[in-house]
């Protein structure tokens, strides 16, 4: 086998023979995808260079699929190593290698999180990429220059203007994609499947995607084996897909059904929907159906998780539309109904629940929704709330925003480990080497408790969770576990707190993932997992059509037995989401 060092001009003379055998065309893209990754992630020259490594790519594509000998693969591949241009193998010291700390997000900064930089090494360093037939040598470091200024690589193109990218552009799109979860997706440890094992599969079906919809939702059933909440395409062809606005329901799945928990447009009302009725189908589709189809092509770390997300846009369709519906009433009656679909509905689906966001349920209870409490009031929280005995979190959505500050003023030690954030650290190519299978590494830290010289609350804490708690509401719930052993009342949340990271690939496709795995502080999984509660308490479709919020009624029960009957009259006509 030879080896090419990455780029040298006469490389390819008529007169070199290969031994082996010209490699399947699926195999020639695997390897050169590989190798692209290598190069851009790695290479120090597409950290800081005006490099058109897409359009290398792009130009070489053609050849490296029509070679009909090895020769013909080989030279296709170094035309494509050519606009690297490097001169020579360089041993000088001091070198430079260019490494990340996660991937730099492409849409949104967030540098505190992501970002890549310079790392001083002594020597020069390369890796060896297989092709099959022969190896190419990229060069990992350079000598360092006189100024080591900051790496600064060009934006990823997102090829907006061709929403159903060229055969060239979608594989470009599948090595991008392969390249960051493999890189960097701080969860592939926990991934039931071996990622790389899925190229083969997933080369076909971008090449065959016959238009711009069979290409993106490629994109989406590729994206589900990361089995992430976090991880996600958008793109307008999704939107159009997926539907763009919902008619004025609020649903859950309670019992295996798509329950309605709130009417929200008045002409839904005005045709006899009512709360806990349940939604059969919509446009002529089964539920049942819309869910298995559009579940395919939705990731989610847990069951539950998927089913809450899917519900999100099960009856979505283009603004202005008519949803056609079939209801099935308590009586166990269907009925059609008409509902016009608008985006206005979608802000009001947001907030889980209306009325006061701090009250007294009683003298010696107090409640919370960390959904909409802001930083600002969590003092005149605490102050009203002096006298009680007990305090019930609701964390049943996805925000969060008070939880640090509640959080240091229910612990009653500084500096206490709330939760483990590690992730990515990518420092050299994950390629075959003599005894190593894959090749990783990973930053640790430990997030504390902020402190707070404010009186701590030293009564009983709740914290009500289920399948919609997710993201900044989850981590809400490892600050307070930590601070005073908050207990968790409820089911299991969505397993999906994570910082996340994004790329953008042809057809202006915006790809998301989680970059930080996020832990307990005993350093206890979250992801694929959610936070168990303590309590188990369901909603039912019974409790849902009397009116009941049943996993409130279990909280109030369990810190203040007395409160629970008193309030038990109050709580059934509270409005159940």
């Amino acid at each position: 086998m030879r080896t090419v060092f990455l780029a040298t001009a006469a490389l390819f003379a008529s007169q070199f023979l290969f031994a082996q055998a010209l490699p399947s065309d699926t195999d020639r893209l695997i390897a050169t995808g590989k190798l692209w990754v290598a190069v851009k992630y790695f290479h120090p020259y597409l950290a800081y260079r005006d490099i058109d490594w897409d359009k290398a790519l792009v130009d070489a594509l053609p050849n490296i699929r029509a070679a009909k000998t090895s020769a013909e693969y080989a030279a296709a591949v170094d035309s494509m190593l050519g606009v690297v241009k490097v001169p020579g193998v360089h041993d000088s010291a001091p070198q430079r290698a260019w490494i990340h700390y996660g991937l730099a997000p492409t849409q949104g900064a967030n540098p505190a999180n992501f970002y890549s930089g310079f790392l001083i090494k002594a020597g020069s360093e390369t890796a060896v990429v297989p092709m099959g037939g022969f190896t190419v040598s990229v060069p990992l470091t350079e000598p360092l220059p006189p100024t080591n200024a900051p790496p600064s690589p060009p934006l990823d193109r997102a090829y907006a203007e061709t929403p159903y990218p060229s055969t060239e552009l979608r594989i470009l799109a599948l090595y991008k994609i392969w390249g960051v979860i493999h890189y960097f997706f701080a969860y592939r440890d926990l991934m039931d499947e071996d990622w790389d094992e899925l190229l083969p599969t997933f080369i076909p079906k971008f090449i065959d995607a016959k238009d711009a919809r069979a290409y993106n939702l490629a994109i989406c059933e590729l994206l589900i084996h990361a089995a992430d909440a976090n991880t996600a395409a958008t793109s307008p062809t999704l939107t159009e897909y997926f539907g763009q606005s919902p008619p004025g329901l609020r649903l859950r799945l309670v019992e295996k059904q798509a329950v309605i928990t709130e009417v929200l447009d008045p002409a839904a009302t005005a045709a006899g929907i009512r709360v806990g009725d349940v939604v059969k189908s919509v446009d002529g589709e089964t539920l049942v159906d819309r869910f298995k189809r559009e579940s395919q092509y939705i990731s989610a770390s847990t069951v539950p998780g998927l089913g809450s997300t899917v519900l999100q846009t099960i009856l979505n369709g283009p603004e202005g539309s008519t949803a056609q519906l079939a209801i099935e009433d308590r009586a166990g009656q269907r009925k059609p109904a008409s509902l016009k679909r608008s985006a206005s509905y979608r802000a009001q689906l947001i907030p889980q629940r209306t009325g006061d966001a701090v009250k007294l349920l009683s003298g010696d209870v107090g409640y919370a929704d960390l959904d909409r409490l802001p930083p600002a009031e969590v003092d005149a929280m605490f102050e009203k709330f002096r006298s009680a005995k007990a305090i019930i979190f609701d964390g049943r959505g996805s925000a969060a925003p008070a939880a640090s500050a509640i959080a240091s003023r229910l612990a009653a030690e500084q500096d206490v480990a709330a939760a483990i954030v590690t992730g990515p650290l990518t420092l050299f190519p994950d390629l075959p080497q003599p005894g190593i299978a894959t090749n990783t590494a990973s930053y640790f830290s430990v997030q504390t408790l902020p402190g707070s010289g404010q009186p701590k609350f030293t009564g009983k804490t709740v914290m009500l969770i289920d399948e919609r708690t997710t993201g900044e509401a989850e981590h809400a719930g490892l600050l307070l576990e930590v601070a005073n052993k908050t207990s968790f009342i409820g089911i299991p949340t969505a397993g999906a707190d994570s910082n996340t990271s994004n790329v953008v690939v042809p057809g202006g496709v915006l790809i998301s993932f989680s970059g930080q795995d996020i832990r307990h502080a005993n350093g206890g999984k979250l992801q694929r997992l959610g936070i168990q509660p303590n309590v188990s308490a369901a909603p039912t479709l019974t409790g849902i059509r009397a009116g009941k919020d049943e996993t409130l009624e279990k909280a109030i029960e369990i810190v203040s037995p007395p409160a629970a009957k008193r309030l038990m009259a109050q709580v059934t006509n509270n409005r159940q989401r």
